[in-house]
């Protein structure tokens, strides 16, 4: 249990993630939370009962009109959650998480952006992960189109953003909740007179504007309460200025629920707003760009100010803004090849849990779609790829083909799998094959790759059964100067790589041998005396099923020969094999 400890925290932070509760229903949909946190949560709507819960009323309409009920809802505040989860910012020049996104999808692929600010500043019940919704009955006069929205099916877990006017932002049967840093702007530093005499609007909208006086743009006056995280208590203030909104408008920003607006201070300070907060809320009318404060210009930490009146703190306020920018947060869909680890669920990293959440569709060997199936939720499972992997497995898998058909249906049934991941690209989906331990080494999904472009696929890494195999094993494999990873095939095709090891002491770690042994050991006897150690570590990553057997050249084989298992198993040869670590240099 040492070593499985020692893995998990030394070798590559793998508590991939925290569960509440251990216990998960038949049924039960479970969605992560990833990106940038401490420790990253899979929930499930049952976990959720277990907090302290909210109860929130909800008006369904959305911005079109569509009318979807009145609904009283309960779940668990999402500030709630993410301070669970606890934040790792890596921009640490930067360190406030003001200019953070919070991106939120379902399991159509669907994606909307919250702000930092509008989860934490604002009454935190206001955007909340809800478990159960009772309905709002009219006592009389409903029509029944109505009354057939109130009595519908709704999918948990759900967002609620009650502090939109449009519930467009609420989406039903969540997947995942990311914390995303765009690390917009400079490094900040700090400046004796902060001033900029103009900003630049940019990015995700029609023309750009650079803004030098606001008097062209329709006045607004609005008060503000400023309660900040270092003064305090700073008074209410009166703002004139121009409408945030009016400015975007007349740039023409682009509607879309993943666009978030980053302000940016000549100082590096910044701030982000989302245009959900912006265009969805009435609240989002009164944030502005004020150029007075008291009736007087900005002049001391000016010459534009953000100001965001309905924060509960002020932190989101942008002295002296320089540039503002509308960012789209849509993804564009890609193939993410994600690597879960050699074994247990809980060696699958952080890393490969937020990519997870990316992704709308899956492909997947059985054996990982059932150990992994809390992860999955909500995903469609597009096809197996282990009978495309190689040619003798879609033999195996296809026993009833002629010789003669292998070759052509082999090819084929890989042309209608590799269909169907663009297919789910078509459709505005991205797909996670999940591969065992690091996919870059010996990886069972290398074939994909020939059929999409570099910009169409991403490898997310993990353990490889070789990190796990290298505790159980614990010998420093690397005491005489190299450890060389290959496998069964390449050594054979490879008589000088095995004597070169050989002569300079290094350490063989062997992949993919264990069927192969019986014939590798008449090649390995070539180089190596007989009583040179070598250890098997079978199962490494299975905590219930790992085990090592230490043995020589000469022996080995009769001390495996009983050995039930026969593919999953690191192989190691050398001299470094029979030292304790403190005896190697």
């Amino acid at each position: 249990m040492l070593k499985r400890f020692l893995i998990s925290v030394l070798l590559a932070q793998c508590v991939a993630c925290i569960f509440v509760l251990s216990g998960w229903a038949a049924g039960d949909t479970a969605f992560s939370v990833t990106g940038l946190v401490k420790h990253p949560l899979i929930l499930n709507t049952g976990d959720l009962t277990k907090f302290e819960t909210v109860r929130v009323r909800m008006n369904n309409i959305d911005k079109s009109g569509q009318y979807q009920g009145v609904f009283d809802t309960q779940g668990v505040p999402l500030k709630h959650l993410l301070d669970i989860c606890g934040l790792q910012k890596e921009d640490t020049a930067f360190s406030k998480p003001v200019d953070l996104a919070i991106l939120v999808r379902d399991a159509s692929g669907t994606q909307v952006a919250l702000s930092w600010g509008e989860v934490f500043y604002k009454n935190p019940a206001a955007v909340s992960i809800v478990f159960s919704a009772t309905p709002v009955m009219p006592h009389h006069g409903a029509s029944s189109s109505q009354t057939d929205q109130l009595k519908r099916k709704i999918h948990f877990p759900k967002l609620i953003v009650a502090g939109d006017y449009y519930a467009d932002r609420s989406l039903e049967g969540i997947v995942n909740i990311e914390v995303v840093n765009l690390q917009r702007g400079g490094k900040s530093q700090r400046i004796k007179e902060l001033f900029s005499p103009e900003f630049n609007l940019t990015g995700a909208v029609n023309k750009t504007l650079t803004v030098r006086d606001l008097s062209a743009y329709p006045r607004t006056e609005i008060a503000a309460i400023g309660v900040g995280e270092g003064k305090g208590y700073e008074g209410t203030k009166i703002y004139q200025g121009v409408s945030l909104a009016d400015l975007l408008t007349q740039a023409g920003v682009k509607p879309d629920l993943n666009t978030v607006i980053v302000f940016t201070a000549p100082d590096g300070y910044r701030s982000l707003i989302s245009y959900g907060e912006l265009f969805l809320s009435a609240q989002g009318r009164r944030i502005v760009i004020a150029d007075r404060e008291q009736g007087e210009l900005l002049k001391r930490n000016g010459k534009f100010m953000l100001v965001l009146p309905d924060d509960l703190h002020a932190d989101r306020y942008v002295k002296a803004v320089s540039k503002i920018e509308a960012v789209s947060l849509k993804m564009n869909p890609k193939l993410y090849i994600i690597g879960v680890g050699p074994g247990d669920t809980n060696l699958m990293t952080p890393e490969a849990l937020s990519y997870l959440g990316k992704t709308d569709a899956i492909v997947s060997p059985e054996d990982i779609s059932r150990r992994f199936a809390k992860y999955l939720a909500g995903k469609d499972v597009l096809f197996d790829p282990m009978p495309l992997l190689k040619k003798q497995f879609f033999k195996e898998a296809n026993p009833r083909l002629a010789a003669a058909e292998i070759d052509k249906a082999f090819e084929s049934e890989r042309v209608k799998a590799v269909g169907k991941i663009k297919d789910a690209f078509a459709a505005g989906k991205s797909v996670a094959f999940l591969d065992w331990g690091d996919p870059l080494i010996f990886g069972s999904s290398r074939w994909i790759k020939d059929f999409f472009t570099d910009a169409e696929i991403e490898t997310v890494p993990s353990i490889s059964a070789f990190n796990v195999a290298n505790a159980i094993v614990d010998r420093d494999v690397t005491c005489g100067g190299s450890v060389i990873l290959t496998a069964a095939n390449a050594i054979e095709n490879n008589a000088a790589l095995v004597k070169a090891a050989a002569a300079n002491g290094d350490t063989l770690a062997v992949f993919m041998g264990l069927k192969e042994l019986k014939k590798l050991i008449p090649l390995l006897n070539k180089y190596y005396k007989d009583s040179t150690p070598i250890a098997i570590a079978y199962n490494a990553g299975i905590s219930r099923s790992e085990q090592v057997i230490r043995s020589t050249l000469k022996d080995i084989l009769s001390k495996t020969d009983n050995e039930q298992e026969k593919n999953l198993g690191m192989i190691y040869i050398g001299p470094c094999l029979d030292k304790k670590s403190s005896e190697c240099h």
